[in-house]
C-alpha cells in the first residue's frame, strides 16, 4: 500500500496496513527562505518516512502583505518577533484590502511549495497549511487576543472589512494551490472554542468567512480543519466541508477521538499532545499514540502531534517513537 492509498483509505474506513502518521512544527531558523525552507521540510520527512506533507509555513506569511514585519528568529526554538503590525484601534480595519497574488509572501510560499513538491516521492500527499481569517486578524495584532476581543465586542463593523479582505485573498491563494496539485489543505482555527467567542459572534464573524476559504479548497480531496486549543466546540464546525477534523484530546476539555468521530461523522487526526512529544520518554510518546489508535480501533484516523510539533525542543527518538508506534498498535 503506498502512502496515498493509505491515507485515502484512513479518511474513507478502508483497511488498512497500519494507520498513516505524519508531523509538523516551525523550524524557524529555515522557514524565512525557501530554499532552505523546503530544505529543512524535505529533510525532515525523509529521515522519519511520514506517510504525508504537512507544509509548515511561516506563520506571518498570511500578514506580511498587509504591513506585519518581524526580526527573525535565529534560535530553533523560539519564534519570530514582531516589530510592526498596521493595527492600533479597530478603525484601522477599514484601511485592509485585498492583496495581490504577486505579494512577496505569497510568491516565495509557492516557491517553497514547489521544490518541496519536486524533492517528494509521487506518493507522498502534500497538505498545505492556511489559517481562518478570523486567525489572520489575531496574527496581524501579533495574536493580542483583548485588542481585537475589544474591536469584536465594541467595532465588529470595521472588523468585517478586513475579513472580507483576508477571506477574498486566501480564496484566491486557495486556488492557485488548487493548481499547483496540492492534496489538500490544513485550515487551523484557534475560534471554534468556548468563551471565544459567543454563538452569534462565531456565525457572524467566524463560519462565512472560513467558509468562503474552503469553498475554494473542494477541488481538493485531503482538507484537515484543525480546531485549535482547549475546550473545542466540534458541534459548530461540524458542517465544513473537510475531510479530518484535526485536535489534540489533551489540550484540556476536549473530546476524545472516538467521541470526535460520533460527533463529526468523519475522520478524526491527532494523538500525541506536543509537549508529551517533546519532553516526554519515547515509551510515554508510543503510549499515547497506541492509546489514540485503540480508541479508534485503527479506522477514520490519522496519526500525528495534536498540535504543533516543538521542532527545536523534540528529540530526533521521540519523533521516531510516534513512526513505529503505528506498526506496534
Amino acid at each position: 500500500m503506498n502512502r496515498r492509498e493509505r491515507l485515502e483509505k484512513a479518511i474513507g474506513g478502508g483497511n488498512l496496513d497500519r494507520v498513516p502518521v505524519s508531523a509538523w512544527g516551525h523550524f524557524y531558523v529555515q522557514e524565512t527562505n525557501p530554499e532552505t525552507f523546503a530544505d529543512a521540510m524535505l529533510g525532515f520527512f525523509n529521515k522519519f518516512d511520514w506517510d504525508f506533507m504537512k507544509v509548515h509555513s511561516r506563520a506571518s506569511y498570511h500578514v506580511e502583505g498587509w504591513g506585519y514585519t518581524y526580526e527573525p528568529s535565529s534560535n530553533p526554538r523560539e519564534g519570530h518577533k514582531c516589530t510592526g503590525q498596521p493595527i492600533k484601534n479597530s478603525r484601522d480595519w477599514r484601511n485592509i484590502r485585498p492583496l495581490d497574488l504577486s505579494t512577496p509572501a505569497f510568491t516565495e510560499q509557492i516557491k517553497a511549495l514547489r521544490l518541496i513538491k519536486k524533492g517528494l516521492p509521487a506518493d507522498v500527499p502534500v497538505i498545505m497549511t492556511v489559517f481562518s481569517p478570523l486567525d489572520i486578524a489575531e496574527k496581524l495584532v501579533d495574536r493580542n487576543q483583548e485588542l481585537l476581543r475589544s474591536h469584536i465586542d465594541n467595532d465588529p463593523d470595521s472588523l468585517e472589512v478586513a475579513l472580507d479582505a483576508f477571506s477574498e485573498t486566501f480564496e484566491r491563494f486557495v486556488r492557485m494551490l488548487v493548481l499547483e496539485g496540492v492534496d489538500g489543505l490544513y485550515f487551523s482555527t484557534k475560534w471554534a472554542n468556548e468563551g471565544r467567542l459567543a454563538a452569534g459572534q462565531y456565525e457572524r464573524l467566524g463560519k462565512p468567512y472560513d467558509l468562503r476559504v474552503l469553498k475554494a479548497a473542494q477541488p481538493l480531496w485531503c482538507n484537515f480543519l484543525h480546531v485549535c486549543e482547549d475546550c473545542i466546540r466540534l458541534p459548530i464546525v461540524v458542517d465544513y466541508p473537510v475531510a479530518l477534523f484535526h485536535w489534540d484530546r489533551d489540550a484540556g476539555n476536549n473530546p476524545d477521538y472516538c467521541e470526535g468521530k460520533r460527533l463529526t461523522g468523519r475522520a478524526s487526526a491527532g494523538g500525541v499532545n506536543a509537549k508529551v512529544l517533546a519532553f516526554g520518554t519515547p515509551e510515554e510518546v508510543e503510549k499515547a499514540a497506541i492509546r489514540a489508535i485503540r480508541e479508534t480501533n485503527g479506522r477514520d484516523f490519522v496519526l500525528g502531534p495534536g498540535c504543533s510539533a516543538l521542532i527545536g525542543s523534540t528529540p530526533d527518538e521521540n519523533f521516531y517513537a510516534l513512526r513505529h508506534s503505528t506498526e506496534h498498535a
